[in-house]
């Protein structure tokens, strides 16, 4: 009996995806019509289907449905080409348990082959070090390659400062607890100070820390204790600082309110952690892992999304990343009661109204820029017209528009 059956009308590709499959232990095989995938379908009762949704001339959306009918209990997961995010959707309505953009690498279908045949493997409790990074996009497997690189190389008596950055909520100090995880055995306890706390606080922390330090929000040091963190790394060498910020160190750096000395030494490692909406296929294993967890902590059974809570997650553009995310999947874990959480339970808070009144008037944005690019000219018409890409007449047109004089 197969594990996992591949239907793919591409002989290369459906042979590579098993090929590797196969070298991680799963026993799969493959097809590349409607009608072959059907006759293995029945043979070998897979429990997973990995299904493109283009099949020639037979349709993957039509053959989903059937295959769930035939078995309800098979996860079926669907290739799309990039782009087709409304054929994902479609899918998912039609009982997909998730789906993957083309062309997906090999360890990221082998992930989620892992993931779905293997979750009722107990996972721990309290994940720690890369067991703390869900997901199987690009991005989850570069910053888990990056995190295990960089705990090598704190492996020595010197750790190189490391710098963790990314949007409010992607995942910052989880990144960070990960990598001092992973390296606990050679650089000890971890000591974390959040760089908003009371001056009194964080000289003391400071002046302190053992072992590793790592500093939420350090963008919020202030001059002071930026030069005292500096005179404690000269005098421990072996203290590891991992710090995480959300804002553009080198900007400050720039306007003198970072100390460039001190960026340099804590930027040595650097891991960019991206927004959710950047690897939007890691947004249903996530809400998995955060039912998973809230059930655990509330002492309830496992919960499970049905279809419509599945596409409702993914047409999210979840602006508040992964923390929003969590948020989200918590509440509902918790109102609704049961162990399958459907669409109306995942209420997403809307923050339209806040972001309405934030995004700038555009005709004042208009007027500005016109203003600016005549100051920084001396009022030469010709060289602001030049600068704005527009032609004379018609900055002289928008000048009579908005009242503004050459000067």
């Amino acid at each position: 009996m197969a594990d996992i059956l591949v239907v793919e009308d591409e002989d290369v590709l459906a042979r590579s995806i098993v090929s590797f499959l196969e070298r991680r232990g799963f026993s799969a095989g493959f097809a590349v019509d409607a009608q072959s995938a059907m006759a293995m379908f029945r043979r070998e009762t897979p429990r997973l289907v990995i299904l493109d949704v283009r099949l020639g001339r037979d349709n993957g959306l039509d053959l989903l449905v059937t295959l769930r009918a035939q078995n309800p209990e098979v996860q079926v997961v669907v290739m799309t080409g990039h782009g087709d995010v409304n054929i994902a959707v479609e899918a998912m309505k039609r009982g997909a348990r998730d789906f993957l953009m083309k062309p997906a690498p090999l360890a990221m279908i082998a992930s989620m082959a892992a993931d779905l045949i293997l979750q009722d493997v107990a996972r721990p409790a309290d994940p720690t070090g890369l067991d703390r990074i869900v997901g199987r996009s690009s991005a989850a497997i570069d910053l888990r390659s990056t995190l295990r690189k960089l705990a090598t190389a704190a492996e020595g008596r010197m750790a190189p400062g490391v710098l963790v950055t990314g949007p409010r909520g992607s995942g910052k100090m989880l990144a960070a607890k990960a990598l001092h995880e992973l390296a606990q055995g050679s650089r000890g306890a971890a000591t974390i100070l959040n760089c908003a706390a009371p001056n009194e606080t964080l000289t003391a922390v400071i002046d302190a820390a053992e072992g590793t330090l790592i500093l939420r929000h350090v963008d919020q040091l202030g001059e002071e204790d930026q030069a005292r963190l500096l005179r404690r790394m000269d005098a421990d060498p072996s203290l590891w600082v991992i710090a995480t910020t959300s804002r553009n160190l080198g900007a400050l750096e720039r306007r003198g309110e970072f100390r460039a000395d001190l960026l340099y030494r804590i930027q040595l490692g650097w891991v960019d952690v991206p927004a959710l909406a950047e690897h939007s296929s890691d947004i249903l294993p996530l809400a998995e892992e955060f039912a998973r967890a809230t059930a655990l902590r509330y002492g309830r059974s496992r919960p499970r999304f049905n279809g419509e809570a599945r596409v409702k997650l993914l047409q999210h553009d979840w602006p508040g990343n992964v923390t929003e995310l969590e948020n989200c999947v918590e509440r509902a874990v918790i109102q609704s009661g049961e162990t399958l959480i459907e669409a109306s339970d995942i209420r997403i808070i809307d923050t339209r109204e806040v972001e309405a009144a934030a995004v700038p008037n555009l005709s004042k944005l208009e007027e500005t820029a016109l203003v600016k690019a005549l100051r920084v000219t001396g009022g030469n018409v010709s060289r602001a017209a030049e600068m704005l890409g527009i032609s004379r007449d018609t900055l002289r047109y928008r000048m009579e528009k908005f009242g503004i004089n050459r000067r």
